[in-house]
């Protein structure tokens, strides 16, 4: 076979296995873009593979070429979670250049996040919180505990400023972010139980939180 043939026929194989990897890629995709529509319709304990199989009309042997069984794929849903969580971290991060701006919108994005996505929310720090160390371990860098990083650069620069008391950062952040994940917890799981506990309370809860924050962390 001459030097042409064999250069022709590697790039038929080449291509041919950049087409298998394509269409792997796309039925993995669609089954977890299912699989995220049935979870935040049914929850946890209505999800199923066998249900998602159905959804996109695949058998559930196919869903297990993918993912080994209903804990990996929740689990593949909530990375995916914990990215918008921590890319609406960063865009309020990024969007505020005055440290208690700044700190401010971490506090509402941080709220909406859990409003927008309760069952999410819940599984990833309520339900699953020991996901936040296997998302860090999987991607191999800081996924996971990013959404943590932010707030901390926040509660430095905000130090430097002036604007909050020097101190240890990592207590500060953990009083700042204790609060947050404490009024996000309860509007998710009191809301109809407790007296206002509605979107527009917690909204006004969390300003007011924030500012006796403010107060209370004042110079």
């Amino acid at each position: 076979m001459s030097t042409a043939a064999q250069t022709r026929q590697a790039r038929i194989k080449q291509r041919s296995a950049e087409r298998r990897e394509r269409s792997r890629q796309e039925t993995r995709q669609a089954i977890l873009e299912a699989a995220t529509r049935m979870f935040e319709r049914e929850g946890y304990e209505g999800f199923s593979l066998r249900q998602v199989a159905e959804n996109i009309g695949y058998t559930p042997t196919t869903i297990y070429l993918y993912f080994k069984d209903k804990n990996d794929l929740l689990f593949a849903v909530c990375s995916q979670g914990f990215a918008e969580f921590n890319q609406a971290l960063q865009t309020a991060y990024a969007t505020h250049s005055d440290p208690l701006e700044r700190l401010q919108a971490l506090g509402r994005a941080y709220l909406e996040f859990g409003l927008s996505r309760p069952l999410h929310y819940q599984m990833m720090f309520m339900q699953r919180s020991e996901w936040v160390l296997k998302t860090t371990q999987t991607k191999g860098d800081v996924e996971g505990s990013n959404a943590y990083i932010i707030q901390m650069n926040a509660v430095i620069e905000a130090m430097k400023a002036g604007i909050i008391r020097m101190g240890d950062p990592i207590e500060t952040t953990n009083l700042i972010w204790s609060g947050i994940h404490g009024i996000v917890s309860l509007a998710l799981s009191m809301k109809g139980i407790v007296p206002k506990w509605e979107e527009a309370e917690v909204r006004r809860l969390v300003e007011d939180y924030l500012k006796l924050i403010q107060r209370g962390l004042s110079p």
